[in-house]
């Protein structure tokens, strides 16, 4: 199989996988007590001045990033939350790869007190397909 149809292959693959992926994600994470929003959700809520947390490792931040995130790996979130302390009472937006991450420190900063948080869907990687700009 040459590259071009082994990537239209995985395309097409991805295509069927996503859609039903993407609702069983949520589906968890509403019984975890995680609230999912879309990109163009986080947008607005950006806009009216929440804060964005990105929960990946440095090297992926650094591949690009909504414009002014705070970076704070899940694995330090717990030791370092109160760099965002003064942030408790506004909205959260937190944002990983792909979702799986930021849905964790969402739980995690619910259980120190944060109750305004929101989880991007789908990550980086649905802002990257919405189009939404990034900073590297």
């Amino acid at each position: 199989m040459n590259i071009s149809l082994s990537t239209t292959v995985k395309s097409a693959l991805n295509a069927l996988i996503d859609p039903p992926r993407e609702l069983w994600k949520r589906s968890v994470n509403r019984r975890r007590g995680i609230k999912d929003i879309d990109v163009h959700e986080a947008l607005r809520r950006i806009g009216q001045g929440a804060v964005v947390l990105d929960v990946r490792e440095q090297d992926e931040y650094d591949r690009g990033h909504v414009a002014g995130s705070i970076l704070i790996p899940l694995g330090a979130l717990l030791g370092r939350v109160a760099e965002i302390q003064e942030s408790k009472s506004r909205e959260i937006v937190v944002i990983c790869h792909g979702g799986k991450r930021s849905a964790t420190a969402c739980g995690q900063l619910a259980q120190v007190g944060f109750g305004k948080t929101f989880n991007i869907a789908g990550g980086i990687l649905a802002w990257n397909k919405a189009g939404l700009a990034v900073v590297k």
